[in-house]
């Protein structure tokens, strides 16, 4: 059974990118990071790739973008 994968994010650094990883198996959103190796050989590539890509499951992409959403901090309140 093969699978299609849909980026789910782009991310500025491997070690963003690897903490989404995190948080989406954590919920059991299978992850892929295709660019890991390239970029943890030389960093420099990053912006040449245009970011660190995260991909998941297409059938999943729903799923991750909403535990991403629920994931991430809310806004600082302001002091007006």
């Amino acid at each position: 059974m093969t699978h299609d994968f849909a980026l789910v994010r782009h991310c500025g650094s491997l070690v963003e990118a690897g903490f989404i990883k995190s948080v989406l198996e954590a919920e059991g959103i299978d992850v892929q990071i295709p660019d890991e190796h390239t970029v943890g050989m030389n960093p420099g590539y990053t912006n040449m790739l245009g970011g660190v890509r995260v991909l998941v499951h297409s059938d999943q992409l729903e799923r991750a973008n909403e535990v991403l959403r629920t994931a991430e901090p809310a806004p600082e309140p302001s002091n007006e």
